[in-house]
């Protein structure tokens, strides 16, 4: 079984990084079956910044699936969801496509973290136990999709992978990512992880045999390829 053809970004932060994505995406080789989003499409809950994204995005075909980040605001999901229809939004909850005779599945969440941030913690009532929650669902829902397809991707907008925020200051560690969730990935082991959030970290480690890619476009500077197995930098970026 091949790999699918998988492309993924996360924190375009639109507008602040729209002119540099879009240049960005002259230089991708090759049409991706899916085009995964790894939340903050836009920046401070702009909801209507995304639209040159996805235009953008749509150019180069594929379907665009997506989660929401931290600067897509809870208030504004149903509004992103109207915006834009021609975008699968995951929350938790996952999708299957087939990518050329593969079938894929897409976990996709907002992700969790081991500390709420402090305006988290002030205004999002019991944030704790929803990130608690969140784990477990998101185990629940790669138990199943392991079941129904090939190729499983759980696409997470917080880190996932300690490894993959080397490079930001660790004391921002438990506001970047979630070893909950980390341990959830070790034990089930879904084909590849992708996430965002943790813009001065690294590209991509391996989590018990699990490629996480850290695909935030402020790192990258360009969409990425993700595949089960990196030899060299040129084989996953676009």
């Amino acid at each position: 079984m091949g790999d699918p053809a998988l492309l993924a970004t996360s924190d375009v932060h639109s507008p602040e990084y729209l002119q540099d994505f879009v240049a960005s995406l002259s230089k991708v080789k090759g049409r991706p079956c899916l085009f995964l989003f790894a939340g903050d499409v836009i920046d401070r809950g702009r909801a209507e910044a995304a639209r040159p994204v996805f235009e953008a995005a749509e150019r180069l075909g594929g379907k665009l699936v997506a989660t929401f980040g931290n600067e897509e605001y809870q208030e504004v999901w149903d509004r992103m969801r109207t915006l834009y229809p021609q975008v699968d939004w995951l929350v938790d909850e996952y999708r299957v496509y087939d990518c050329g005779g593969v079938s894929v599945a897409v976990v996709g969440t907002p992700g969790s973290l081991d500390r709420p941030t402090k305006w988290q913690a002030k205004n999002v009532p019991g944030v704790e136990k929803i990130y608690e929650e969140r784990v477990e669902r998101v185990g629940e829902l790669l138990r199943r999709a392991r079941s129904e397809a090939q190729f499983v991707v759980l696409l997470s907008h917080y880190a996932v992978a300690k490894a993959n925020l080397k490079g930001e200051d660790p004391r921002a560690y438990p506001y970047l990512y979630s070893s909950k969730m980390e341990k959830v990935v070790r034990e089930l082991r879904p084909t590849i992880v992708i996430h965002g959030h943790a813009h001065n970290g690294q590209t991509y480690s391996v989590v018990n045999g699990v490629p996480v890619y850290n695909v935030a476009f402020p790192l990258n500077r360009a969409p990425v390829w993700v595949r089960r197995a990196v030899v060299g930098l040129e084989q996953f970026l676009a």
